[in-house]
């Protein structure tokens, strides 16, 4: 299992804090559609079964990383995002090809 580094901005922190300092990272997959697609999909909650995950603890913050997504360079940054009222995170750095 390889490992990653993870950069989690200061803003992106603070909310997931307010939403239970957990966030689960899996891959979504799109195959109903004419070119199938990936993409990675959030929660702010333990995974079901945690060991399809790989868990890292970093700044009180517990991410859940799915077993098989591949980062370019083995890092992901996550960032808040979105006008107020609306913030969502969001994941960079899954690797497409």
């Amino acid at each position: 299992m390889m490992d990653y580094s993870i950069c989690i901005d200061d803003k992106a922190r603070e909310w997931l804090r307010q939403k239970g300092s957990v966030l689960t990272i899996s891959k979504f997959q799109a195959n109903h559609c004419c070119v199938p697609a990936s993409e990675v999909w959030i929660e702010f909650q333990k995974p079901e079964n945690e060991n399809l995950y790989k868990k890292i603890v970093q700044h009180g913050i517990t991410c859940f990383i799915e077993k098989g997504l591949e980062f370019k360079q083995n890092h992901l940054k996550v960032k808040l995002t979105g006008p107020p009222f609306f913030k969502t995170i969001r994941v960079e750095g899954l690797k497409y090809f």
